[in-house]
């Protein structure tokens, strides 16, 4: 019964790992979107003292939006910062429980950002609330693109985190490992390779 399950979340796990690089290179195309509003800013202001483009208040919405369209992927590809000293040292069962934990941890940060950064976008839309910019910008809208990467992640979090639990309720301590584990610096350089000749 829990192999169906696990084989099913590992099916829906895939798929937003599809969804997820996706979201990661639409935040990479944005920031390359900013270079170019940047560079025709500085430009603009060597030529025709003053500035053709908003790039300032741009760039600061694409840097939160495409940062929280890139979280899904990072953890999925298990890219976030880990202090394993100590981790790498102890039996793989004991290695899944931290990472379970660490997930639940992560999970109800998830919920309170998510949460609060809803109510922001959310009062931002009720009360017609703009920019105080030249632009304008009602700021709804970049809050809005950023909630919706945040919310991903969450989605990304909930299913890694069930997945993990029912993972090792299972006694598939390896497929965990696998999943959620901080890779071994052999399994690192593995990958490198990997994706290297891929």
């Amino acid at each position: 019964m829990l192999q169906t399950v696990n084989t099913a979340l590992d099916r829906v796990l895939n798929g937003v790992q599809v969804g997820s690089l996706w979201m990661a290179r639409a935040g990479g195309v944005l920031i390359l979107m900013t270079v170019v509003l940047v560079t025709t800013e500085v430009f603009s202001r060597q030529l025709m003292g003053r500035s053709a483009v908003h790039a300032t208040e741009l760039t600061g919405y694409v840097m939160a939006i495409s940062t929280s369209w890139a979280f899904a992927y990072t953890l999925l590809r298990k890219a976030h910062i880990r202090i394993d000293a100590l981790y790498l040292n102890f039996p793989m069962r004991i290695r899944g429980g931290l990472d379970l934990l660490a997930l639940l941890a992560m999970a109800l940060f998830c919920v309170l950002v998510v949460g609060a950064a809803f109510e922001v976008a959310k009062d931002s839309f009720m009360g017609g609330a703009r920019a105080n910019t030249p632009l304008g910008t009602p700021v709804w809208i970049p809050q809005f693109l950023w909630v919706m990467g945040l919310a991903w992640f969450s989605l990304a979090v909930g299913l890694m985190t069930l997945r993990v639990l029912l993972g090792l309720l299972a006694g598939d301590v390896e497929g965990v490992q696998r999943l959620a584990g901080s890779p071994t610096l052999d399994e690192q350089i593995s990958d490198e390779n990997h994706e290297a000749t891929s």
